[in-house]
């Protein structure tokens, strides 16, 4: 008997916008594990009614796939064999990948009308290019992509072939609304901070030294100061202009090195600048200006002897320049005792605040066995370590499992209550109460499954084990507490690993979720080699912001973590953490406040000004509370600090000036997109801003808002290489792409922007004189006090 498909609202709602979404024969949507991805996909197949073929990227998801589709029984037939097709094939990536070279024409050759990519972060280099020849041979292909974690932390490249092979996002749930449906858990993000030891801060320190070294090398150099001075576009600018303009990034950095070497520049420099002799500070070196001149001093003249010192600090290597490395840490073994430290300092306050109500997994990335059998090892990481320190300072009560691939580990009065049918696969081990029971192709299956419902009913409070088992596809809705001792080097894995504790099992449960961040004092977060790329995918994460009244939000800022920290500041953040942690009814109430204050997920477009110059003080945070006021003229005047006032009542007027040329041309772009039917009446446009903070918002669906946000990116940020800019006064901005691909649709630009503000100037970039004026905008944001952040964030309202 044919099961009816009961959707919930948000998946209704993609039913319901199918056809918008197949302009571009593609959909892709994102949602959270435990959102209903699979039932949602279903729904879609039936309703496209093409032969289909189903890929996902293990076993254990195609037996999910075959039971669902089989359950609900949708027309026509089935097939789990790639070679055997049907109406609805279901095969893995690495089955299709296999057979690239017998079935090129696949697509083709089974007329595959419909082609659903579960899981499509999956998709590998070798496994996307692969489908992209197989999809571009048939024009009438659809596809469907759905994945909880988009690769938003890919490089340019990786995430292009994304792209091209799923298509722009199309709809994204958001967290917030599942978790106000009733269908997930809240949660709590906690990040415990460790400092590396001395032996790392100090190879830490001589790398920044050596890194110093070797930049001061690069910054006066005699025979590149001679090179550079033989040079066309130094000795004769104005008979050079064409390369100077096409090249405007090199001619910079060329002069800001030769300004630090104490050469002044020429009246001719000055002319083809387009300024005033002196009236602007030539900016000073830095890292960028310097990989610039450099990368073409190495096409140009690879002969020149600094190259021969790079080769040897292997900032040289095959033939490719790899200036300013990041830190590669060769022995990480070193922070081995502090992280294990903190992972056994977490599970005894969480152990302490959860008692019997503990349901935690510990995920590593390695087993690490050979400590099993006796082996010492102080610097060993993974399953089988932790396992045994645990073991030792966990109370009697709570009861400790491990399982990996190899191996299950399980408390004597467990296995002979529920596993004694595995006894032959029971290995003899010193460990104390526990037994060792090894997994096999056979017992692998059913001996997770057991496991899993140990802990799910509470028999078991912590289980160890690897990300591998019990990452993406695990899942185990009675979770509470996930720490993540593994290593996780992708937005995507820590997604995943997080989402094992997003189901919802009643409505008091709130999960607590621990990053483990290892930090260098005194060092800023943006330069912390490991840390800071572990906040870079936090960032994405939408959570409790807690800095003004309880909203839910992305952002970094919402972990409120110190910009700059010492050894005391480490040590009271983390306390901090840990005695929020106790706090779960607390964070329970805090998170019904900031679901009923909304009922979408909006995605504003921030813009902040940061100071540029050294010693100035950071302005606010685009979410944090002004402290305090601007002192007036009087009071300024009282505490002799007029200097202070005028500098910044100047400040607050040119900033006030940008914001309203921003207003109107995001205005203008808002107009013209109504013009061309993308945005109807209904889809309301407001723009803010405050003393620090520039703001707008769209408020339409997903992919619109997206494409408005673009748009209004290019509008808002520094001035690159657009086609068209825009000039008033000493104001340059770009005129968006959308509306730049000719001269007529750049004057619809200008002639709609001119209704409300008519003094503005439209430029073309692709000719002398517009690369002058490029290189004025340039020259104008690498001068300024301050420089422009331009960021999407995501709200609940």
């Amino acid at each position: 008997m044919k099961r009816d498909i009961q959707l919930r609202d948000y998946q209704q709602r993609v039913l319901d916008q199918l056809a918008d979404y197949l302009s571009n024969d593609s959909i892709h949507i994102v949602a959270p594990p435990g959102s209903g991805k699979t039932l949602l996909g279903i729904s879609i197949i039936e309703r496209i009614q093409r032969k289909t073929l189903i890929l996902v990227p293990s076993l254990l998801l195609k037996k999910q796939w075959i039971e669902a589709l089989t359950a609900y029984k949708l027309e026509g037939q089935l097939s789990d064999q790639l070679m055997e097709p049907k109406d609805i094939t279901i095969a893995t990536y690495q089955d299709l990948y296999s057979k690239k070279d017998t079935e090129a024409t696949y697509l083709l050759d089974h007329q595959i009308g419909f082609l659903v990519l579960d899981e499509s972060h999956h998709l590998k280099k070798s496994w996307s290019d692969h489908l992209l020849s197989l999809k571009v041979q048939t024009d009438r292909i659809q596809t469907l992509a759905l994945t909880a974690t988009p690769p938003f932390d890919a490089n340019q490249r990786e995430w292009k072939n994304y792209m091209e092979l799923t298509g722009t996002i199309d709809e994204e749930i958001a967290v917030s609304e599942l978790i106000k449906a009733g269908v997930l858990a809240p949660y709590q993000d906690y990040v415990y901070l460790t400092p590396y030891t001395q032996e790392t801060q100090l190879a830490f320190e001589q790398f920044q030294r050596s890194q110093e070294q070797i930049a001061e090398r690069l910054s006066s150099n005699q025979e590149v100061t001679d090179y550079l001075l033989s040079q066309k576009f130094i000795t004769s600018p104005l008979e050079d202009l064409q390369f100077i303009y096409q090249h405007f990034d090199l001619y910079l950095s060329a002069l800001f090195y030769l300004n630090n070497q104490a050469y002044s520049l020429s009246d001719d420099h000055w002319q083809v600048l387009g300024m005033k002799k002196k009236k602007r500070p030539v900016p000073p070196q830095n890292r960028k200006s310097l990989t610039v001149l450099y990368q073409y001093l190495y096409e140009a003249a690879p002969e020149l002897a600094i190259f021969h010192d790079l080769a040897k600090n292997h900032w040289l290597y095959e033939n490719k320049l790899d200036l300013f490395p990041d830190y590669q840490r060769a022995e990480w073994q070193q922070e081995v005792p502090q992280l294990k430290e903190a992972i056994a300092h977490i599970v005894i306050k969480e152990e302490r605040a959860m008692g019997k109500q503990l349901c935690g997994v510990l995920l590593f990335d390695q087993i690490k066995k050979d400590v099993l059998d006796g082996q010492e090892d102080f610097l060993a990481y993974g399953v089988a370590p932790a396992f045994l320190e645990l073991k030792e300072l966990l109370r009697p009560d709570t009861s400790l499992a491990a399982i990996c691939g190899e191996f299950v580990l399980i408390h004597q009065q467990l296995y002979e209550k529920y596993l004694l049918d595995y006894a032959d696969s029971m290995r003899e081990k010193e460990l104390a109460g526990y037994r060792y029971l090894k997994l096999t192709d056979q017992t692998r299956s059913s001996l997770l499954a057991l496991i899993t419902d140990l802990l799910n009913r509470g028999e078991i409070h912590l289980l160890i084990g690897t990300v591998s088992l019990l990452g993406e596809g695990w899942n185990c809705p009675a979770v509470n507490t996930v720490i993540l001792g593994n290593r996780a080097g992708s937005y995507v894995q820590t997604q995943q690993i997080r989402g094992r504790g997003l189901r919802r099992t009643d409505e008091t449960k709130l999960t607590n979720i621990w990053h483990i961040g290892s930090v260098f004092p005194h060092v800023p977060l943006d330069e912390q080699p490991a840390l800071a790329p572990l906040l870079r995918r936090l960032s994405f994460i939408e959570g409790l912001n807690l800095i003004e009244e309880p909203v839910i939000s992305t952002g970094i800022e919402r972990f409120q973590l110190p910009p700059q920290p010492g050894l005391t500041e480490i040590f009271s953040f983390t306390q901090t953490n840990l005695d929020q942690a106790k706090q779960r009814r607390t964070y329970l109430r805090l998170w019904e406040e900031a679901l009923a204050k909304g009922s979408r997920l909006a995605m504003p477009v921030f813009v902040r000004a940061v100071p540029t110059k050294a010693g100035q003080p950071p302005q606010e945070g685009a979410f944090t509370k002004q402290k305090g006021h601007v002192p007036g003229f009087i009071q300024s005047l009282l505490q002799g600090q007029l200097g202070l006032y005028f500098t910044d009542r100047k400040r607050r007027r040119s900033w006030q000036k940008r914001c309203i040329l921003q207003k109107h041309l995001i205005v203008t772009l808002y107009q013209l997109m109504r013009e061309d039917h993308l945005i109807n009446n209904e889809q309301c446009l407001s723009v803010d801003w405050n003393e620090t903070v520039f703001t707008c918002e769209l408020a339409a669906p997903y992919q619109l808002k997206k494409l408005f946000n673009e748009q209004v990116a290019e509008i808002l940020n520094e001035v690159d290489t657009p086609r068209y800019v825009l000039k008033i006064d000493k104001f340059y901005a770009a005129v968006p792409s959308r509306y730049s691909k000719n001269r007529q649709e750049a004057q619809r630009f200008l002639e709609t922007l001119s209704r409300e503000h008519p003094h503005f100037e439209l430029i073309y970039t692709k000719n002398l004189a517009g690369r002058k004026h490029l290189m004025e905008a340039r020259l104008q944001t690498l001068t300024a006090d301050s420089r422009s952040e331009v960021r999407e964030e995501k709200f609940w309202q």
